[in-house]
Protein backbone atom coordinates (compact mmCIF):
# COMPACT_ATOMS: atom_id res chain seq x y z
CA UNK A 1 0.00 0.00 0.00
CA UNK A 2 1.06 3.59 -0.47
CA UNK A 3 1.94 6.16 2.15
CA UNK A 4 0.94 9.81 1.68
CA UNK A 5 -1.70 12.07 3.17
CA UNK A 6 -5.17 12.55 1.74
CA UNK A 7 -5.04 14.22 -1.67
CA UNK A 8 -6.53 17.68 -1.87
CA UNK A 9 -8.70 16.35 -4.71
CA UNK A 10 -11.34 14.89 -2.42
CA UNK A 11 -11.57 18.09 -0.39
CA UNK A 12 -11.73 20.23 -3.52
CA UNK A 13 -14.54 18.08 -4.84
CA UNK A 14 -16.48 18.51 -1.59
CA UNK A 15 -15.90 22.26 -1.78
CA UNK A 16 -17.11 22.33 -5.39
CA UNK A 17 -20.29 20.53 -4.35
CA UNK A 18 -20.70 22.98 -1.48
CA UNK A 19 -20.28 25.93 -3.82
CA UNK A 20 -23.02 24.53 -6.07
CA UNK A 21 -25.33 24.17 -3.07
CA UNK A 22 -24.62 27.78 -2.12
CA UNK A 23 -25.48 28.93 -5.66
CA UNK A 24 -28.81 27.10 -5.51
CA UNK A 25 -29.67 28.54 -2.10
CA UNK A 26 -28.67 32.07 -3.10
CA UNK A 27 -30.63 31.76 -6.34
CA UNK A 28 -33.71 30.86 -4.30
CA UNK A 29 -33.09 33.83 -1.98
CA UNK A 30 -33.19 31.61 1.08
CA UNK A 31 -30.87 32.35 4.01
CA UNK A 32 -28.86 29.61 5.66
CA UNK A 33 -30.86 29.86 8.86
CA UNK A 34 -34.13 29.72 6.92
CA UNK A 35 -33.02 26.59 5.06
CA UNK A 36 -31.82 24.91 8.26
CA UNK A 37 -35.11 25.68 9.96
CA UNK A 38 -37.20 24.34 7.08
CA UNK A 39 -35.10 21.15 6.85
CA UNK A 40 -35.01 20.58 10.61
CA UNK A 41 -31.22 20.89 10.85
CA UNK A 42 -28.93 22.58 13.34
CA UNK A 43 -28.33 26.13 12.08
CA UNK A 44 -24.60 25.44 11.48
CA UNK A 45 -25.18 22.52 9.11
CA UNK A 46 -25.85 24.69 6.05
CA UNK A 47 -22.50 26.46 6.47
CA UNK A 48 -20.65 23.16 6.95
CA UNK A 49 -22.19 21.74 3.79
CA UNK A 50 -21.48 24.84 1.73
CA UNK A 51 -17.83 24.93 2.81
CA UNK A 52 -17.26 21.24 2.15
CA UNK A 53 -16.60 20.37 5.77
CA UNK A 54 -19.15 17.54 5.76
CA UNK A 55 -20.53 15.33 3.00
CA UNK A 56 -24.28 15.65 2.35
CA UNK A 57 -26.42 12.53 2.36
CA UNK A 58 -28.94 11.87 -0.39
CA UNK A 59 -31.69 13.02 1.96
CA UNK A 60 -29.76 16.22 2.66
CA UNK A 61 -29.58 17.01 -1.05
CA UNK A 62 -33.22 16.15 -1.56
CA UNK A 63 -34.33 18.47 1.24
CA UNK A 64 -31.98 21.20 0.03
CA UNK A 65 -33.45 21.13 -3.47
CA UNK A 66 -37.02 20.80 -2.17
CA UNK A 67 -36.81 23.84 0.09
CA UNK A 68 -34.91 25.89 -2.54
CA UNK A 69 -37.45 24.98 -5.24
CA UNK A 70 -34.65 23.30 -7.26
CA UNK A 71 -35.62 19.65 -7.58
CA UNK A 72 -34.55 19.85 -11.23
CA UNK A 73 -30.96 20.17 -9.96
CA UNK A 74 -31.14 17.07 -7.72
CA UNK A 75 -29.78 14.62 -10.30
CA UNK A 76 -26.75 16.84 -10.93
CA UNK A 77 -26.04 17.14 -7.20
CA UNK A 78 -26.39 13.40 -6.63
CA UNK A 79 -23.91 12.75 -9.46
CA UNK A 80 -21.43 15.22 -7.94
CA UNK A 81 -21.79 13.56 -4.55
CA UNK A 82 -21.32 10.08 -6.06
CA UNK A 83 -18.16 11.16 -7.87
CA UNK A 84 -16.76 12.75 -4.72
CA UNK A 85 -17.40 9.62 -2.67
CA UNK A 86 -15.66 7.43 -5.24
CA UNK A 87 -12.67 9.75 -5.25
CA UNK A 88 -11.74 8.91 -1.65
CA UNK A 89 -12.53 5.37 -0.56
CA UNK A 90 -11.55 4.38 2.95
CA UNK A 91 -9.94 0.95 2.85
CA UNK A 92 -12.16 -0.07 5.75
CA UNK A 93 -15.02 -0.12 3.25
CA UNK A 94 -13.30 -3.06 1.60
CA UNK A 95 -14.70 -5.11 4.47
CA UNK A 96 -18.09 -4.60 2.83
CA UNK A 97 -17.24 -4.95 -0.86
CA UNK A 98 -14.27 -7.32 -0.49
CA UNK A 99 -10.75 -6.94 -1.86
CA UNK A 100 -11.49 -9.21 -4.82
CA UNK A 101 -14.49 -7.12 -5.89
CA UNK A 102 -12.44 -3.94 -5.50
CA UNK A 103 -9.64 -5.39 -7.66
CA UNK A 104 -12.24 -6.35 -10.27
CA UNK A 105 -13.57 -2.81 -10.26
CA UNK A 106 -10.06 -1.50 -10.90
CA UNK A 107 -9.57 -4.08 -13.63
CA UNK A 108 -12.79 -3.08 -15.39
CA UNK A 109 -11.79 0.58 -15.30
CA UNK A 110 -8.29 -0.19 -16.61
CA UNK A 111 -9.76 -2.37 -19.38
CA UNK A 112 -11.52 0.72 -20.74
CA UNK A 113 -8.26 2.67 -20.70
CA UNK A 114 -6.02 2.91 -23.75
CA UNK A 115 -2.92 4.27 -22.00
CA UNK A 116 -1.71 3.67 -18.45
CA UNK A 117 1.34 5.29 -16.87
CA UNK A 118 2.42 3.82 -13.54
CA UNK A 119 5.10 4.92 -11.07
CA UNK A 120 6.31 2.78 -8.16
CA UNK A 121 9.02 3.65 -5.66
CA UNK A 122 9.30 0.47 -3.59
CA UNK A 123 6.92 -2.13 -5.04
CA UNK A 124 6.39 -3.86 -8.36
CA UNK A 125 3.27 -2.23 -9.90
CA UNK A 126 0.09 -4.25 -9.45
CA UNK A 127 -0.40 -4.98 -13.16
CA UNK A 128 3.09 -6.52 -13.36
CA UNK A 129 3.00 -8.68 -10.23
CA UNK A 130 3.33 -12.46 -10.17
CA UNK A 131 0.87 -14.55 -8.15
CA UNK A 132 3.41 -15.25 -5.39
CA UNK A 133 4.45 -11.61 -5.09
CA UNK A 134 0.81 -10.42 -5.03
CA UNK A 135 -0.01 -13.01 -2.36
CA UNK A 136 2.64 -11.52 -0.09
CA UNK A 137 1.33 -7.99 -0.66
CA UNK A 138 -2.30 -8.90 0.12
CA UNK A 139 -1.30 -10.96 3.16
CA UNK A 140 0.69 -8.02 4.50
CA UNK A 141 -2.22 -5.67 3.86
CA UNK A 142 -4.65 -7.92 5.72
CA UNK A 143 -2.34 -8.25 8.72
CA UNK A 144 -1.44 -4.56 8.91
CA UNK A 145 -4.92 -3.14 8.33
CA UNK A 146 -6.81 -5.70 10.36
CA UNK A 147 -9.24 -6.08 7.46
CA UNK A 148 -10.25 -9.67 6.84
CA UNK A 149 -9.24 -10.46 3.27
CA UNK A 150 -9.85 -13.51 1.11
CA UNK A 151 -6.27 -13.41 -0.12
CA UNK A 152 -6.69 -16.11 -2.75
CA UNK A 153 -9.72 -14.43 -4.35
CA UNK A 154 -8.05 -11.02 -4.22
CA UNK A 155 -4.94 -12.41 -5.91
CA UNK A 156 -7.08 -14.09 -8.59
CA UNK A 157 -8.66 -10.71 -9.33
CA UNK A 158 -5.27 -8.99 -9.44
CA UNK A 159 -4.02 -11.63 -11.88
CA UNK A 160 -6.91 -10.65 -14.14
CA UNK A 161 -5.50 -7.12 -14.05
CA UNK A 162 -2.08 -8.42 -15.12
CA UNK A 163 -3.70 -10.07 -18.14
CA UNK A 164 -4.40 -6.58 -19.49
CA UNK A 165 -0.69 -6.31 -20.22
CA UNK A 166 -0.86 -9.38 -22.41
CA UNK A 167 -3.86 -8.39 -24.53
CA UNK A 168 -1.97 -5.66 -26.37
CA UNK A 169 -5.06 -3.43 -26.30
CA UNK A 170 -3.55 -0.82 -23.99
CA UNK A 171 -0.18 0.91 -23.77
CA UNK A 172 1.68 0.64 -20.45
CA UNK A 173 4.58 2.86 -19.41
CA UNK A 174 5.92 1.49 -16.12
CA UNK A 175 8.52 3.52 -14.24
CA UNK A 176 9.92 2.23 -10.98
CA UNK A 177 12.82 3.06 -8.73
CA UNK A 178 15.60 0.49 -8.51
CA UNK A 179 14.65 0.04 -4.85
CA UNK A 180 11.52 -1.80 -6.06
CA UNK A 181 13.78 -4.50 -7.51
CA UNK A 182 15.56 -5.27 -4.26
CA UNK A 183 15.06 -8.59 -2.50
CA UNK A 184 13.84 -7.11 0.79
CA UNK A 185 10.31 -6.82 -0.63
CA UNK A 186 9.83 -10.60 -0.90
CA UNK A 187 11.72 -13.87 -0.22
CA UNK A 188 14.57 -14.42 -2.72
CA UNK A 189 12.81 -17.18 -4.69
CA UNK A 190 9.64 -15.08 -5.05
CA UNK A 191 11.63 -12.00 -6.02
CA UNK A 192 13.63 -13.96 -8.58
CA UNK A 193 10.46 -15.14 -10.30
CA UNK A 194 9.05 -11.62 -10.14
CA UNK A 195 12.08 -10.00 -11.75
CA UNK A 196 12.18 -12.56 -14.54
CA UNK A 197 8.50 -11.89 -15.16
CA UNK A 198 9.22 -8.16 -15.29
CA UNK A 199 11.83 -8.70 -18.01
CA UNK A 200 9.34 -10.83 -19.95
CA UNK A 201 6.78 -8.04 -19.79
CA UNK A 202 9.34 -5.44 -20.87
CA UNK A 203 9.73 -7.30 -24.18
CA UNK A 204 6.07 -6.77 -25.09
CA UNK A 205 5.52 -4.21 -27.82
CA UNK A 206 2.87 -2.39 -25.76
CA UNK A 207 4.98 -2.13 -22.59
CA UNK A 208 7.72 0.39 -21.87
CA UNK A 209 9.79 -0.22 -18.73
CA UNK A 210 11.82 2.49 -17.05
CA UNK A 211 14.05 2.11 -14.00
CA UNK A 212 15.36 5.05 -11.96
CA UNK A 213 18.86 3.88 -10.96
CA UNK A 214 20.05 4.10 -7.38
CA UNK A 215 21.83 7.40 -6.85
CA UNK A 216 20.27 9.00 -9.92
CA UNK A 217 19.04 12.56 -9.23
CA UNK A 218 15.27 12.69 -9.54
CA UNK A 219 12.20 14.50 -8.24
CA UNK A 220 11.39 13.10 -4.78
CA UNK A 221 8.33 10.83 -5.12
CA UNK A 222 5.72 11.13 -2.39
CA UNK A 223 3.70 8.08 -3.40
CA UNK A 224 3.12 5.39 -5.98
CA UNK A 225 0.49 6.39 -8.53
CA UNK A 226 -0.92 5.58 -11.93
CA UNK A 227 -2.50 7.76 -14.62
CA UNK A 228 -5.31 6.55 -16.88
CA UNK A 229 -5.66 8.21 -20.30
CA UNK A 230 -4.73 11.62 -18.84
CA UNK A 231 -8.26 11.78 -17.42
CA UNK A 232 -7.69 10.32 -13.94
CA UNK A 233 -4.87 9.70 -11.49
CA UNK A 234 -5.10 7.10 -8.73
CA UNK A 235 -3.03 6.38 -5.65
CA UNK A 236 -3.26 4.70 -2.25
CA UNK A 237 -2.42 5.82 1.24
CA UNK A 238 -2.21 3.57 4.29
CA UNK A 239 -5.91 4.16 4.85
CA UNK A 240 -7.53 5.03 1.55
CA UNK A 241 -7.71 4.68 -2.21
CA UNK A 242 -7.79 8.08 -3.92
CA UNK A 243 -8.91 8.87 -7.46
CA UNK A 244 -8.65 12.40 -8.84
CA UNK A 245 -10.20 13.56 -12.08
CA UNK A 246 -9.78 17.33 -11.80
CA UNK A 247 -7.70 18.31 -14.86
CA UNK A 248 -5.30 20.47 -12.86
CA UNK A 249 -4.49 17.68 -10.42
CA UNK A 250 -4.18 15.04 -13.14
CA UNK A 251 -1.80 17.37 -14.97
CA UNK A 252 0.35 17.62 -11.84
CA UNK A 253 0.63 13.83 -11.60
CA UNK A 254 1.50 13.73 -15.30
CA UNK A 255 4.19 16.37 -14.81
CA UNK A 256 5.73 14.40 -11.93
CA UNK A 257 5.57 11.18 -13.95
CA UNK A 258 7.30 12.79 -16.93
CA UNK A 259 10.04 14.10 -14.64
CA UNK A 260 10.60 10.66 -13.11
CA UNK A 261 10.53 9.03 -16.54
CA UNK A 262 13.29 11.38 -17.70
CA UNK A 263 15.38 10.30 -14.71
CA UNK A 264 14.87 6.62 -15.61
CA UNK A 265 16.73 4.46 -18.10
CA UNK A 266 14.65 2.47 -20.57
CA UNK A 267 15.00 -0.43 -22.97
CA UNK A 268 18.08 -2.60 -22.62
CA UNK A 269 19.58 -0.31 -19.99
CA UNK A 270 16.56 -0.94 -17.75
CA UNK A 271 16.73 -4.67 -18.45
CA UNK A 272 20.42 -4.70 -17.51
CA UNK A 273 19.60 -3.27 -14.08
CA UNK A 274 16.91 -5.92 -13.53
CA UNK A 275 19.30 -8.67 -14.71
CA UNK A 276 21.94 -7.44 -12.26
CA UNK A 277 19.50 -7.98 -9.39
CA UNK A 278 18.56 -11.38 -10.82
CA UNK A 279 22.21 -12.42 -10.81
CA UNK A 280 22.53 -11.37 -7.19
CA UNK A 281 19.49 -13.43 -6.24
CA UNK A 282 20.75 -16.48 -8.12
CA UNK A 283 24.07 -16.27 -6.31
CA UNK A 284 22.31 -15.85 -2.97
CA UNK A 285 20.09 -18.88 -3.54
CA UNK A 286 23.06 -20.96 -4.69
CA UNK A 287 25.01 -20.27 -1.49
CA UNK A 288 22.15 -20.38 1.00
Amino acid sequence: MGGVGVSSGAQQAREALGARLREIRAGARVTGRELAGRAGWHFTKVSKLEHGRIMPSEDDLRLWCFHCHALADLAELLAMRDNTEKMYVELRRLEKVGSAAFQQELRDREARTRSIRSFSAFLIPAVAQTRAYATIRFTEFSEMSGIRTDVESAVDARMERTELLLTGKSLFHLVLCETALMAAMAPPDVMLEQLRHLIHLSRLRTVQLGVVPLGSPHYPPLCDFWILDDTAAETETYAAFIRVTQPGEVAMYAKVFDSLARSAVHGEQAVEIVERHIEGLVQHLATS
